[in-house]
């Protein structure tokens, strides 16, 4: 259902009044993530005073209300992109859907929720890692995550103490302090996770490990297709080349329909790439703007074997052109007609 429905649940919590908050019920949890266990998940529910459950379903909603931006119908609305590997996608919400494809984050979305249903009683709560705040309205629920952990107030490790009033004297308080409210990194409504913090929402699913999967299945599936077969292709070089950091989200975006039109339409690409190169002008000037026009394509003349139709990489070679190639980032501009690289992008 989209978010801007009328019967969605992020919708209704952002339109209601203060008053009709008591139909909305409202859970804390602390959460930390535990790799060693096949849970992954251990999490705590704290009990939180009625005023203080009144403060921050108040707060909720407020955060929610300032998300939403005017559209072109000069309504109030959720403005909503999909998420992207490579960049963020500014003054959007980026939403990201849950399908089979993506089959370990929807592991790890279960086993989430699943630890909120179980608290554990031996709770370590001085290693959280977020704060989940689940509300409730009817059978609908929404999960907002604050990735933030928990702090100790104590004279020896704060140079600014909190004091709080308790048997009508004022005292240190040595407790576990929980900060509330405030920006919300994420929020988990049905199978779709709604972004507005990446970095928190990645360092919460440990999703820099699935975009590194991702890279390396791309990778490996690029390699196995009949042009990386020749004898100048060097598999082994290019495929240590990709796995550097900085071309892991690039090669982890590649979509499936992506993958088989690389395959399916090698050979038709390499005709085009063999017109533009017959086509090249003699004449110096000519040239020089010929190929300004298709500056981003002429670096594939070293990498690919037109005549064979194989590819060519050495060692000492930068991947990036076969990326850019592979990625479907080299797009031809409808105003000037030259051939550029389309480096960030909207879905």
């Amino acid at each position: 259902m989209d978010i801007n429905h009328h019967e969605n649940i992020i919708y209704k919590l952002s339109n209601m009044p203060d008053d009709a908050l008591t139909e909305v019920d409202l859970s804390f949890h602390l959460v930390r993530i535990q790799k060693e266990s096949d849970s992954y998940y251990q999490s705590t529910r704290i009990q939180l005073a009625p005023d203080v459950i009144k403060w921050l379903k108040k707060s909720i909603v407020n955060s929610l209300r300032e998300l939403k931006e005017v559209d072109d119908a000069e309504r109030q609305v959720f403005l909503v992109g999909d998420y992207n590997h490579e960049i963020k996608i500014n003054d959007r919400i980026a939403k990201f859907a849950l399908d089979d494809d993506d089959q370990g984050l929807i592991d790890k979305v279960t086993k989430l929720i699943k630890a909120l249903r179980s608290p554990d009683p031996e709770y370590p709560e001085k290693h959280t890692k977020f704060q989940i705040v689940k509300l409730t309205l009817g059978e609908k629920n929404a999960y907002f995550c604050y990735y933030r952990g928990v702090k100790k107030n104590s004279m020896r490790s704060s140079k600014k103490l909190m004091v709080i009033k308790n048997a009508n004297q004022f005292v240190f308080a040595e407790d576990t302090v929980i900060d509330l409210g405030g920006n919300i990194d994420f929020f988990i409504i049905e199978n779709c996770i709604f972004i507005i913090n990446v970095r928190s929402f990645e360092y919460a699913f440990e999703y820099k490990d699935h975009i590194t999967e991702r890279r390396d299945q791309n990778i490996a599936r690029i390699i196995s297709m009949p042009f990386f077969h020749g004898k100048d292709s060097n598999r082994e070089a290019f495929e240590k080349s990709c796995k550097k950091h900085i071309y892991s989200r690039t090669l982890a975006q590649i979509k499936p329909e992506t993958m088989a039109a690389i395959q399916d339409n090698f050979d038709a690409r390499c005709d085009e790439l063999s017109q533009i190169k017959a086509n090249e002008p003699q004449d110096q000037d000519a040239k020089e703007q010929y190929m300004a026009k298709y500056s981003s394509l002429w670096g594939l003349f070293e990498y690919i074997d037109l005549e064979n139709r194989k590819i060519i990489f050495t060692e000492d070679s930068s991947p990036k052109p076969l990326i850019h190639f592979f990625a479907d980032k080299i797009v031809k501009s409808f105003v000037t007609e030259n051939y550029k690289v389309a480096i960030a992008y909207e879905q």
